[in-house]
């Protein structure tokens, strides 16, 4: 097949991948996916008991998975983990960056210690867990697939803090594949497109609120294979932005035997120049 996307991707089963805010949400359902089709996944949390909560659910599936609570907002913490990531696996194929923090605040209402931790959480790690883990996929090739959201292409108000960091999750998804163009290293981001839990609201959180409210949200494990399939690229395909549930649709309707055209064409971003690769 003319531009197929299989010289461009290796199977992910028994190699490692890193999923960070895998407690719950998003992050929960694109490790759950990824364990069951045998994957090794590294599983990274602030709060133990939702990151023993996806633990559960991989190994109950005959998952492989390590997890690692750490608050990614440190410095230190950080480097524990990619040296821990660095001397344990066999090797890393994959960095998701999806853990986030948003709180809503107005202006006058924004304080320096919230505004500070929210970029530190959703933009200065997703950078610096790249840069202490990059030589482990440059050396074989990988991806990196930074989360964003609708909050990265558009502004809401109340939250100025989230909206700059995922803006700037995209600035670096599209810096960083151009440094990286002719490795087969991709980088990637994905808004996820589907109506589910918001980034704030913890598993606690939902064992108070109203049924109906948690029922409408989606079931994110349904977006696994668009993230299934960003994680096998390997070069080719980067600095683009992917809506995970359309990706997720497509794949279902046509397979993932794509074609670079298709999958650009599938893109919500993608580098100018590159649209008809």
């Amino acid at each position: 097949m003319i531009g197929s996307l299989q010289n461009l991707m290796e199977p992910i089963e028994d190699l490692d991948v890193l999923v960070t805010g895998a407690g719950r949400g998003l992050g929960r359902g694109v490790a759950c996916f990824l364990g069951q089709v045998g994957a090794r996944v590294w599983i990274v949390s602030e709060i133990e008991s939702e990151l023993e909560m996806t633990a559960a659910i991989i190994r109950k599936k005959g998952g492989w998975v390590k997890t690692r609570v750490a608050d990614l907002s440190s410095e230190s913490q950080r480097s524990e983990l990619a040296k821990e990531i660095k001397s344990g696996s066999d090797r890393l194929v994959a960095i998701i960056n999806n853990a986030a923090v948003l709180e809503r605040q107005s202006l006058q209402d924004i304080q320096v210690d919230s505004w500070e931790e929210t970029l530190k959480v959703n933009l200065t790690a997703p950078v610096f867990l790249a840069r202490d883990l990059i030589s482990e996929l440059l050396e074989k090739g990988g991806s990196i697939i930074n989360v964003s959201s609708q909050a990265g292409v558009l502004g809401f108000a109340d939250q100025s803090a989230y909206c700059a960091s995922k803006f700037g999750i995209e600035a670096f998804t599209r810096c960083l594949a151009l440094e990286l163009v002719g490795s087969r290293v991709s980088v990637n981001s994905v808004t996820p497109g589907l109506k589910i839990k918001p980034t704030s609201i913890t598993d606690k959180d939902i064992s108070i609120l109203d049924p109906k409210v948690s029922q409408a949200w989606a079931d994110p494990i349904s977006l696994g294979p668009a993230f299934h399939l960003l994680a096998r690229l390997r070069g080719g395909v980067s600095g683009c932005r992917f809506n995970a549930l359309t990706l997720a649709k497509y794949i279902a309707e046509y397979g993932s035997e794509l074609t670079v055209r298709e999958l650009h064409t599938v893109a919500e971003y993608v580098v100018p120049g590159e649209e008809n690769g």
